[in-house]
């Protein structure tokens, strides 16, 4: 296949990733499939997972070198396939393919289907640009349907206050910043003070939409007001992370001083929300707490001047995602048959539901580490290379791992562990939770015991972004 030909079908295959949501919405919003629209949106997320499979394949054939469409403005181009977009794409079609199987009913009306396909067409939309402008539009079209369902979510006006206070002032910065970056690149060697002045903006940005301390009060927040399909999209593709990549990598003198200072702050963060985890008294608040770490610990490692970090981050990212989206799910099963439930004392459900049980114990180790599993080989990446540059920054890192490592082991003894009525109901797992449970779960057990093919991926990838040969 001719290079040509090879861009031209990647290029194909990344408008029916971004596509497939957008005809699954409008069939919804239409009523064509009224009784059940859980079938067009699961139909959408397998379209669009064999199609960003396929982009993976082709673009391995290829040089490995960036691809773009399109017109440039400020160091990026409106669609640009790399490394890091054609890992992202299925990563991203995987967890919602997930979360689309697993809610409940009354959570998948028609105004709800729509708007969680609309949120994934733009995820997939950022996911492929590196316009700072386009970047800009995309924040706001990412967080408007998470705010919309949250608000409309009963009890979660809450939480909808608290997630708009936060996200308005990220993306008014993230528009600020941005603007004074395309006026001064620092992109371009000799660059001054407003293109300075933009990037501490865009890295305020970050820090907000990634619930960074002191940012950070929106996460668990969301989670525990929010539906869980919402809270889980709105964090689990890291679009904060995504915008430091593409923002705040690849200037002139390398990785942006203002992540360097991010990646600190992520430290603690991921430290901190470990503790905080520790405390939580319901199940919501728990999964809040350790999403807010481990996206920590993603930004923490993108501020590495060495391939080996930021691939630590990289695989951190996918990793910590799939986990934590199998937790979220295995709550929002529990949830759906038991309502709210507590941390504080035990709950006796493991003879109610021993499969779900076995879920959270797998995918709460695969968050920290569990061997044979993607955040085993993640965190092995990352703390190597914090520690071959930053004693502290590895010391912290594992820090933040053993106290989610308690944290999870207590939230699983809370919910399972402890006396069960004998004539107590029995919730069997329903095959439609299995199914996506165990796709995630292999997922994460195959990409572990065979890490050498998203590692290398993610190797030059690195490289690239950091113009190391």
């Amino acid at each position: 296949m001719s290079s040509e030909s090879l861009h031209s079908s990647l290029l194909c295959l990344l408008a029916a990733v971004v596509a497939a949501p957008l005809v699954a919405s409008a069939a919804v919003w239409l009523g064509i499939s009224a009784k059940s629209p859980r079938t067009p949106a699961v139909a959408a997320m397998i379209v669009s997972l064999l199609a960003s499979l396929a982009m993976t394949y082709l673009w391995n054939l290829d040089s490995g070198e960036a691809i773009e469409f399109g017109d440039q403005l400020g160091g990026g181009s409106f669609v640009c396939i790399d490394g890091i977009t054609v890992v992202l794409m299925p990563y991203v079609s995987l967890v919602q393919f997930a979360i689309l199987l697993v809610a409940p009913n009354r959570f998948l009306d028609t105004s709800a289907t729509v708007r969680i396909l609309l949120a994934v067409a733009a995820t997939f939309a950022t996911f492929s640009t590196a316009h700072p402008l386009a970047l800009v539009v995309l924040w706001i079209a990412t967080a408007l349907p998470t705010w919309i369902s949250t608000r409309n979510t009963p009890g979660g006006q809450s939480a909808a206050r608290v997630f708009a206070i936060a996200i308005l002032p990220a993306i008014v910065c993230l528009a600020v910043g941005t603007l004074l970056m395309v006026a001064d690149p620092p992109w371009a060697a000799g660059s001054g003070p407003m293109g300075a002045s933009g990037g501490w903006l865009v890295a305020v940005a970050v820090l907000i939409r990634k619930g960074i301390v002191p940012f950070h009060s929106w996460y668990p927040a969301l989670f525990s007001g929010a539906p869980l399909s919402s809270a889980l999209s709105a964090t689990m593709p890291q679009v904060g992370s995504y915008t430091a990549v593409r923002l705040l990598i690849g200037h002139a003198d390398g990785v942006a001083t203002e992540l360097v200072v991010l990646s600190q702050l992520a430290l603690v963060t991921a430290v901190y929300g470990g503790a905080l985890a520790l405390v939580q008294r319901d199940l919501r608040g728990l999964i809040g707490t350790l999403a807010m770490s481990q996206s920590a610990m993603v930004l923490a490692g993108l501020a590495g001047t060495l391939p080996m970090e930021l691939n630590g981050a990289f695989c951190v990212w996918i990793s910590s995602g799939l986990a934590l989206t199998g937790i979220g799910l295995v709550a929002w099963a529990l949830e759906s048959r038991a309502g709210p439930l507590s941390i504080q004392t035990p709950q006796g459900r493991f003879r109610d539901s021993p499969a779900l049980a076995c879920f959270f114990l797998l995918f709460g180790l695969a968050t920290i580490g569990l061997p044979g599993t993607l955040s085993f080989v993640a965190d092995d990446l990352i703390v190597s290379g914090s520690l071959d540059e930053q004693l502290h920054a590895g010391l912290l890192v594992i820090a933040a791992t053993v106290l989610s490592g308690v944290a999870v082991m207590r939230g699983w003894f809370m919910i399972f562990g402890g006396p069960a009525a004998v004539d107590g109901p029995r919730h069997l797992i329903l095959p439609r939770e299995r199914i996506a449970m165990t796709v995630v779960l292999a997922t994460l057990f195959v990409l572990g015991l065979f890490p050498a093919p998203l590692v290398g991926l993610l190797e030059r990838a690195a490289e690239q972004l950091l113009a190391t040969p």
